[in-house]
């Protein structure tokens, strides 16, 4: 099997995040998308507003009803920072014989030789980096991959995907002064933030 990889903090999941995972799909032909909320992002721990357990509700959420991805609570189970490298290690040891695909956007790449073993996660994974018109393009990426990993360019994916002009932020923010999010999050993952009060 192709398998792909999305990770993230996913508070809340929007749009933009299902959207990015059906592209994810069909661009790279996957059989199967797994979908792993962080614990505690190491980059990100003090932005965090909705706990892990309402995170993973509302991905679970917004996944409902597609056959071809699994959401995991892998990380969250583990509890503490969210390493990428011990996450890909355990998935190799679960699919074996499979293809694993992780997502990363380009931005998220250019910082990829400052992660915690980098070269552990190239040897368990190969990695999808996604461009977006107008921003980091193909030959920065490329450049970036020739000096930081010039022995491991097989190992990397670049596919450039539709920009999404949305952020979880802004949607949190949104939240709380009272502005309308409509048409940015799944209205099932709406209603599920609304009954628990959450980003207020």
């Amino acid at each position: 099997m192709r398998i792909g990889i999305f990770g993230g903090t996913f508070d809340p999941p929007h749009a933009g995040h299902k959207k990015y995972a059906d592209e994810f799909k069909e661009k790279l032909s996957l059989d199967k998308l797994l979908v792993i909320p962080t614990a505690t992002p190491p980059h990100k721990s003090n932005e965090q507003t909705a706990d892990s357990s309402d995170r993973l509700n509302m991905l679970k959420i917004l996944f409902d009803g597609d056959s071809r991805s699994e959401v995991s609570d892998m990380e969250i189970a583990r509890g503490g920072k969210s390493y990428t490298y011990e996450t890909v290690t355990l998935l190799r040891e679960q699919y074996p014989d499979d293809e694993l695909i992780f997502l990363l956007g380009s931005d998220m790449l250019l910082s990829f030789h400052r992660w915690l073993n980098p070269d552990t996660i190239l040897e368990k994974v190969k990695i999808c980096a996604v461009t977006r018109s107008g921003e980091i393009d193909e030959e920065n990426l490329s450049g970036y991959i020739d000096e930081y990993f010039p022995d491991k360019k097989d190992r990397f994916i670049i596919c450039e995907f539709e920009p999404i002009e949305l952020s979880s932020t802004e949607i949190r923010n949104a939240i709380k002064n009272g502005l309308s999010v409509d048409g940015l999050l799944d209205e099932q993952v709406l209603k599920y933030i609304k009954e628990k009060e959450l980003y207020l």
